[in-house]
């Protein structure tokens, strides 16, 4: 008479269930990644109006836009033709978002001399929700208001903070999801003036 085989013990089999999982978890991540590094980038039409697909964007003319600022008044990407440019898309709801902006404002006090223009890209689903915030928070930089139209324009998978480093010449030169060290975004700022 044989005996029956002792089972696995309930431990064993979570550990090999919770291997099996966080290796799922590290593919689906490492493939995510890599499909969205090999995504092909276009730029659609030569005036910098077009949108650029999943990928780098990096060395891309940014797309020209009109967006409102918090009085309701058109801005447009053009007016700051040969400046070294900062496009920081955030959200008054967004966390990492509050802790960039007082860098930000110290950065564009720091290099408004060297013709640095920061704008952040609110991208509140209404403008009062900035108007309200700008209120008590007054910010020293450009602020327009995008309501997730132009994250398409620019590429995707996006989050925020995102922000776009453009040079003089209107190409984007690097672009950071998520918080990023003042550091950092000091060297991303001196790579463009």
């Amino acid at each position: 008479m044989s005996q029956p085989s002792p089972s696995k013990s309930p431990v064993l089999n979570w550990i090999i269930i919770g291997a099996v999982l966080i290796g799922g978890l590290v593919y689906l991540a490492i493939s995510r990644k890599h499909a969205a590094e090999s995504a092909p980038v276009v730029a659609a039409g030569n005036a910098g109006g077009g949108v650029l697909e999943a990928g780098n964007v990096v060395g891309r003319t940014a797309p020209q836009w009109t967006l409102e600022d918090a009085n309701g008044k058109p801005v447009k990407l053009a007016q700051f033709a040969g400046h070294p440019i900062v496009m920081d898309f955030w959200a008054t709801w967004c966390g990492p978002c509050q802790i960039e902006i007082p860098w930000w404002q110290e950065l564009q006090k720091q290099y408004a001399g060297q013709g640095l223009v920061i704008i952040g890209v609110s991208e509140d689903s209404n403008l009062a929700d900035v108007q309200k915030y700008l209120k008590t928070n007054p910010i020293n930089y450009q602020i327009v208001w995008d309501n997730s139209t132009l994250q398409s324009t620019y590429g995707s998978p996006f989050g925020l903070p995102t922000t776009l480093f453009i040079n003089k010449d209107g190409k984007i030169v690097e672009r950071v999801s998520g918080l990023e060290g003042k550091p950092e975004l000091d060297k991303a700022i001196r790579a463009i003036l």
